[in-house]
């Protein structure tokens, strides 16, 4: 395996891991997605329960708090009665509520009442928060800052309250006085449970994520079956049944593309195998029926003895076999260049016109023996070619439009230009070739007609010659057939690139 410019510069170490390292698998990957996309989800959930829970305690805090400090502002506010009598009244009230430090004091900040457990309420009287809380009348958290060492020295939990503050005016004695009145609400209790559900819904997040894992992890390998099914009979596919196809009916939608992809390879890798095998076929045919000739010929002969114009007569019709096994070998070698991109046309500017005049002037005899008429209309400007192969192209499709074309008739080859293409096009009069055989008029040994298959009418490779020789010039060919003629189109580049 190559290594890419990129991974030349690490250690080797790590560049043989870095090269062995294959992508993550289409399970693990849709596990790994789904499962995490999961789990995000709750998670969020989770997040939102417990915001939820801990909004509906604070609000039921906020609430417990401000209906206290209005029911104690409403005792104190009661004009004309004892300092002693409202404190006395205020402690009855407080009586009926739990986790609750109240911390009353006047004017001058002179104590009238505190509470015998709950935070140093003076402390937090003396911080900006009490100042701030006074101005909006709004509930605020307090966490006292004064821990306490266990007897492992480590430090305890910092016990958490909620805190109101307010100003209460009254009348006593006919003065008018003003008391300033701190409420706090331990929420240890609320806090703990917050705690609890936090460490339930991690425990909970563990075991459903693990779960979630698997499931989806089953769900993914199930889900793989169509898929490894299609691949299973994949591997039962050999060279002897390459006439399988899958069904894309039968596989799930996702698949389908694919296994109409996979019918269509297989088509085509059915369709080089069938004509190899015909190839094989043909050229072992073509092959054989010289030499069947030749040794026939010979084995006559040879049975009795032979004047010297007679062995001359064989001889020379030996030679006709030689000659005609000779170019059938050339063809293929020619054929066997185009196939290994090896035929490299020698470029020089070429004047179309000029080359099919030629290739006319080589079968005007045979034409005329056939009473066929040959003509050229158009023109077109120079182009870039190898002059030999493209007059061995023409020769072909002339070869073949003399020889089906009934007398009387005329050939028309017609020079054209078509934005960035010059265009030969060779026209004959004769029978319409089905359109099943067009796709295949180019492959070699190849016959419409088995039966126009006659001694001295070729060897059934010239088409697939013009086909090489215009696609080693880049260019393009195509035929078309109907009732009244036959057009082979060849196209080719002005430019070469």
């Amino acid at each position: 395996m190559p290594v890419s410019r990129s991974h030349r510069s690490f250690p080797r170490g790590i560049r043989s891991f870095l090269l062995a390292t294959r992508p993550l698998s289409l399970a693990m990957r849709l596990t790994c997605f789904i499962s995490l996309a999961t789990i995000a989800a709750f998670v969020a959930f989770a997040w939102i329960m417990l915001h939820s829970v801990e909004h509906h305690f604070a609000e039921q805090d906020v609430s417990d708090l401000k209906q206290i400090s209005a029911t104690l502002a409403n005792t104190l506010k009661k004009a004309n009665e004892p300092q002693a009598e409202k404190v006395e009244k205020l402690r009855t009230a407080l009586a009926g509520y739990r986790n609750i430090a109240v911390l009353l004091k006047t004017e001058d900040n002179r104590l009238l009442y505190r509470s015998a457990d709950g935070p140093d309420l003076d402390a937090i009287g003396s911080s900006p928060a009490f100042a701030a809380n006074l101005a909006s009348r709004e509930v605020f958290t307090w966490s006292d800052t004064q821990s306490t060492q266990s007897a492992h020295g480590d430090s305890a939990k910092h016990p958490a309250y909620r805190v109101i503050a307010s100003t209460v005016q009254t009348r006593v004695a006919g003065k008018v006085t003003r008391y300033s009145l701190m409420i706090a609400l331990s929420i240890d209790f609320h806090l703990h449970y917050i705690e609890e559900l936090k460490h339930n819904l991690i425990m909970i997040a563990a075991g459903i994520s693990l779960l979630i894992v698997f499931i989806v992890l089953f769900a993914v390998y199930k889900g793989h079956t169509p898929l490894r099914n299609v691949s299973k009979k994949i591997k039962n596919i050999t060279s002897e049944n390459l006439d399988v196809r899958l069904d894309p009916h039968k596989v799930p939608i996702e698949l389908e593309q694919l296994v109409i992809s996979f019918n269509n390879m297989i088509e085509r890798i059915e369709d080089v195998f069938t004509r190899q095998a015909n190839f094989s076929a043909d050229i072992a045919h073509e092959i054989r029926t010289p030499i069947t000739n030749l040794i026939t010929q010979t084995e006559i002969v040879l049975r009795q003895p032979r004047t010297i114009k007679e062995l001359e007569d064989v001889l020379y019709s030996n030679l006709e076999e030689f000659s005609h096994m000779a170019k059938m070998v050339s063809d293929m070698l020619f054929l066997a260049q185009a196939d290994n991109q090896q035929l490299i046309p020698e470029r020089s500017l070429i004047d179309l016109e000029t080359e099919v005049r030629k290739v006319f002037e080589f079968f005007e005899a045979w034409a005329d023996e056939r009473e066929v008429r040959l003509n050229i209309t158009g023109r077109a400007q120079p182009i870039e070619g190898d002059p030999l192969m493209l007059r061995r192209a023409i020769s072909n499709l002339l070869s073949n439009a003399v020889r089906y074309t009934p007398p009387g008739n005329t050939i028309i080859v017609q020079l054209t230009e078509r934005d960035q293409w010059v265009e030969i096009q060779v026209e004959n009069p004769g029978a319409m070739i089905a359109e099943q055989h067009l796709p295949r008029l180019f492959d070699r040994f190849y016959r419409a007609d088995p039966s126009r298959q006659k001694k001295g009418e070729g060897s059934g490779i010239g088409l697939a010659i013009v086909k090489s020789i215009v696609t080693a010039h880049q260019g393009k060919i195509s035929v078309s057939s109907d009732a009244v003629s036959t057009k082979f189109s060849l196209s080719l580049p002005k430019r070469a690139s």
